[in-house]
């Protein structure tokens, strides 16, 4: 299991926009590529562990004021199902 973690956050911790643009596509997520770009920033490079809930809080909260509540919602339900937490 700890390597499926692995994989999973160091993919979160290296998104570009491009790819968060497609994925958020797939979801159904609306996203513009300035709030991709500012979403990369909070995410790349901070090795951000998604199956630790606080970390996990943190994210969607800088999401949320980049994309609004709504968005980020959506993105922490993709956080949780990646996870399988819910």
């Amino acid at each position: 299991m700890k390597l499926f973690e692995t994989i999973i956050n160091m993919k979160i911790n290296r998104i570009q926009a491009d790819e968060l643009l497609s994925i958020a596509g797939q979801y159904g997520i609306e996203l513009n590529r300035k709030q991709a770009e500012q979403i990369c920033s909070v995410l790349i490079g901070k090795n951000i562990n998604i199956f630790e809930e606080q970390q996990r809080k943190q994210v969607v909260a800088q999401i949320a004021q980049i994309a609004g509540t709504d968005t980020a919602n959506k993105i922490e339900s993709i956080f949780l199902q990646l996870t399988g937490i819910r």
